[in-house]
This record gives structure tokens, sequence and C-alpha cells, in this order.
């Protein structure tokens, strides 16, 4: 078992972030069904809330639930719990088809961990929107894990297992799991970071839908351009203090096949052009859309003006960047 004096009484608590692709071009396809990728994320405040303690149970006990409540949530969806399009959007499997689980497992394999543990997973952000929830708590649940166990979380070993649960996982863990950093270039098919600076905190507006993407289908449904673009002029207007300038230079080449199968998207675009925010896209393979702000209180504004003409019937999130990996408190 891991080499603590008192295991069991004591919990990890943190606060997985979202994250927005500003920039995601396809390089090629790879025989093993992926693509290689260049994009730039970052992470921003729209969070789940995890905590993990250990048990001297053989198992993993994940308990999941919806912040607030499942019934606000539902509401400003604009869905009804048990209806066919409220399991669509809010159930949230707890087994091990859920990235905490299959991280904990892999966690408790990889570093010869006899006993279990119990996680509470609080959600808020929601699946199906390219907004990286679930790879953000496998992330913050093998970093939690690494600190109830005593395991230093810059070992190699832990990076390897993140890339091996999914392609976003390594991207929460930062700089290795231990300096944070405010965003990185990912290439291969994700999992290879490089992390970057930000001249200035991003004031974002994010909007989701109420419309769950399956990754997969969006992928298969893209093509890859004979003349790929690169990040490379993105990357040096983040360096700067402004934000007008960015619009061009971001890309999501995800974008036309997510319209094809969800015309909403298209619709979001264009009510976030029409309020003057160019800098607009879909974030990861959607749905989730969002615009960059010039400051936070226009965030604040536009963001009061969209929740009175979409919710409800989805999210509206005046939100910031802020830093990979997220804090982790033990107590």
């Amino acid at each position: 078992m891991c080499p603590v004096t008192d295991p069991y009484s004591k919990t990890a608590h943190t606060r997985p972030p979202a994250k927005l692709n500003l920039f995601l071009e396809l390089l090629a396809r790879r025989p093993d069904g992926f693509h290689d990728i260049d994009t730039v994320m970052i992470p921003i405040d729209w969070c789940d809330e995890l905590r993990l303690q250990r048990i001297p149970d053989n198992q993993i006990d994940l308990r999941v639930q919806w912040l607030p409540s499942l019934q606000t949530v539902a509401q400003r969806l604009g869905v009804e719990v048990g209806s066919p399009a409220g399991r669509n959007l809010l159930e949230i499997p707890s087994d091990d088809s859920n990235l905490v689980h299959r991280a904990l497992t892999a966690f408790r394999t990889a570093f010869n961990i006899t006993d279990g543990f119990h996680c509470q997973l609080g959600k808020q952000i929601p699946a199906g929107a390219g907004l990286g929830g679930a790879s953000s708590d496998a992330a913050s649940a093998l970093l939690c894990a690494a600190h109830l166990c005593n395991i230093s979380t810059d070992t190699p070993l832990l990076s390897e297992l993140a890339a091996e649960i999914g392609s976003d996982v390594p991207f929460f863990l930062g700089s290795g799991g231990t300096e944070p950093i405010d965003g990185a270039r990912a290439t291969g098919r994700g999992e290879q970071i490089n992390a970057i600076e930000l001249g200035r905190k991003l004031d974002c507006i994010v909007i989701f839908p109420a419309i769950c993407l399956s990754t997969a289908e969006v992928y298969a449904a893209s093509h890859v351009p004979s003349q790929p673009r690169d990040a490379a002029a993105l990357l040096d207007l983040l360096k700067e203090q402004k934000t007008t300038d960015l619009g061009p230079a971001m890309l999501n080449r995800l974008t036309e096949p997510a319209k094809k199968i969800a015309p909403q998207i298209a619709e979001i675009l264009e009510s976030l052009w029409h309020d003057e925010l160019r800098t607009c896209q879909l974030t990861g393979s959607g749905s989730a859309c969002f615009a960059i702000s010039t400051s936070s209180g226009q965030a604040q504004q536009v963001a009061s003006k969209l929740r009175t003409r979409l919710e409800p019937g989805g999210f509206v999130m005046a939100t910031q960047s802020t830093q990979v990996p997220a804090k982790i408190d033990v107590s």
C-alpha cells in the first residue's frame, strides 16, 4: 500500500477546469484511427469539483452528481429529467466507462496500489461539448491520487498514464504536473505538450447549445487539408496584451463537419458575430462555441444578453483563462 502514516484520513480536493481550442488543424489521418493535429489550448475557469479519498476496499467508488443540482441543470438546458433528451445530456456513468474511474484504475495498477479510492465528482462542465471536462477530471484524479499516495506529480509514468487514457488528458497535467502553465500547443494526437505564455488573461463567452456531439463522428466527417495552416501567427499574437487581432489567426478545422451534424452551431457563431465578437469559433469537436472579449465587463454584458435568447436551451458562461494543472488541496 502507499507509504503514508494514516492513509484514510485525508481528502484531496480540486476544481478541474474546462479548455478552449484557439486553434485546431488536422495534419494527417493516422493508421490507429486518430489524427495528427496541431492545436493551441487554454484552460478556463469553468470548473468541475473533485474530491478523492483512499479507502481500504479494493475498488473504485465513484459518485457523480450535477451542480448545483440535476433539476437546476435540466431546467437551464430545457430538458426533462428522464426524457430521451435529458438522458442524453445529463446521464454520466460512474463505472469504468468514466475517464475518472479509468484513470484511478490505471493509477492503482501502475503504482501497485492495493487499496482503493472514493471519489466525489461534481459536474458543471457539459459532456459532448468539446470543453474537455472528462479529460480534465481524469487528469485531476491522477494528480489527487499522487498527492494522497506520496508519489511525485512530475514522475514520467503519470504523463504516460494520462496519454493512454485520452488525447487531451496530458494537457490538464500542465508542465508534468508541477509548474502551472497558461496553455499549450499540442501535437501528435494531442498528447505532445509544449507550454505557451499569454500576454494577458483572456476573457471569453462560452455557449453550449444543449447538444452532445460525438468526437469520433465529427472527426470521421472531417477532411485533412492539402496545405494545413500553422499556429505560429496565433502564438505570436497571444504573447501581446491586446486581443482584437486574434480572429484571423484562429482556426478550427472541425467547424464545418460539426455544423453539418448540428446546424445550431452556425446560428450561434452568427449570433456572436452580430454582437461584434469577431474572435469566435467552435472549441474542439463541439458543440460549444466561444468568443474572446476585450474585457471581463464586455464578456459579462454579452453573456447576459445571450442568456435571454438562449436559456433555457443551453448554457451561456462569461469566463476567463486560468492555468493548469488545477490546484490540489489536501486536508
